[in-house]
């Protein structure tokens, strides 16, 4: 109350220089006064409508009380930034297609599995509504390092011997195979199996809620900025990844919005209800791989450290990648200092051939 005294004291001080020769003058100072007092302690709300806690309107009010989210870097309420994430398989195969859920993913990692085929790690933040993802597939060793890395819950569907002898040897690791947790997914009609199960935020919640697995905070993996100005965008504007055939990506930049459209073969990828696959970030790494078995099964590396390109605001960066086991992939340039990613979605591109990545 003193603070709004002070105010009120403060403005009857400017106003002695005025010299008030009539009667009535002492009587409306005192009105004006009583009503300035009104007006301010009600933040201008109209007598009658004064709210006990009004709500800040202001874009300034309501962006300062946002905070960084630790996966994407969206800013998010305060107590938002730190859900563990939810990592799910992901098929390529062009059965499998239009697939469901990539435009809503937070981070994608997409590597080679046998066969020539690519698949998909798709990383959820636990607040993204999410009515279909799939069709889900089986796990495979490589894809369950990473999801640890960032202490991700795993949905799939059955797995590699090698990933599933990993997921038991991995302590804390929250798995949620279809094989033990069926109600977790769905099969659906219209696809032929196995390109037919799907699982979504709903059936998610669930299963975490009774594991008990949503204590887990997400790993500060990276660090964020801000998108460029229009102005200070970059001109390259495609990025070719040549897996082979009908898996041969490119993104696309759109310098107007500022993001990168994925383009699978000639055509624009969808999600399957119609929504476009698009990233903030694009980042390209190299590694290299083994064969294991006669099926083709993959040994991909994921620890150590290799070459990376960064495309961000139409830029490309020249970095080199770092992960040791445990931990989420992280990004640096050549004097070590740490990569920003723009705020939004980051899609990962794996890579194992030194020839593609030399043409990159």
């Amino acid at each position: 109350m003193d603070h709004w005294l002070k105010k009120i004291q403060a403005f009857l001080a400017k106003m002695q220089p005025f010299r008030w020769h009539i009667a009535g003058g002492a009587v409306l100072l005192v009105a004006v006064s009583i009503l300035l007092f009104w007006y301010v302690i009600t933040g201008g709300t109209r007598i009658g409508q004064i709210e006990p806690n009004p709500v800040p309107t202001s874009t300034i009010d309501v962006l300062a009380k946002l905070v960084t989210r630790r996966l994407d870097g969206v800013l998010v309420p305060a107590g938002d930034e730190a859900y563990p994430p939810r990592a799910v398989m992901i098929e390529n195969h062009p059965d499998a297609r239009p697939v469901s859920g990539l435009s809503s993913a937070s981070v994608v990692i997409e590597a080679p599995v046998e066969g020539g085929i690519t698949r998909f790690m798709a990383l959820f933040d636990a607040t993204t509504t999410i009515d279909e993802v799939g069709p889900v597939r089986s796990a495979r060793p490589y894809f369950v390092d990473w999801a640890n890395g960032f202490r991700a819950s795993y949905f799939h569907v059955g797995g590699s011997p090698d990933a599933l002898d990993l997921i038991k040897a991995l302590p804390s690791f929250v798995d949620v195979n279809e094989f033990a947790y069926g109600n977790s997914f769905w099969r659906d009609s219209r696809r032929a199996a196995p390109h037919n199960a799907y699982t979504d935020q709903e059936r998610m919640d669930a299963i975490l809620s009774r594991k008990q697995a949503t204590g887990t905070r997400a790993v500060e993996a990276w660090h964020f900025i801000d998108t460029a100005s229009t102005t200070d965008r970059g001109d390259v504007t495609s990025i070719r990844i040549p897996y082979g055939g009908s898996f041969n990506v490119t993104w696309k930049y759109d310098a107007e919005r500022g993001v990168y459209v994925r383009h699978q073969g000639a055509t624009a990828q969808k999600d399957r209800d119609g929504s476009p696959v698009e990233a903030n970030n694009v980042i390209v790494i190299k590694t290299d791989q083994q064969v294991l078995d006669d099926i083709g099964r993959l040994r991909i590396r994921t620890t150590g450290n290799g070459e990376a390109l960064a495309y961000r605001d139409g830029r490309k960066f020249i970095l080199r990648w770092r992960r040791m086991a445990g931990e989420p992939i992280r990004f640096e340039g050549d004097d070590g200092a740490e990569f920003l990613l723009s705020r939004g979605k980051t899609w990962i591109q794996v890579t194992t051939d030194d020839a593609i990545f030399a043409g990159l």
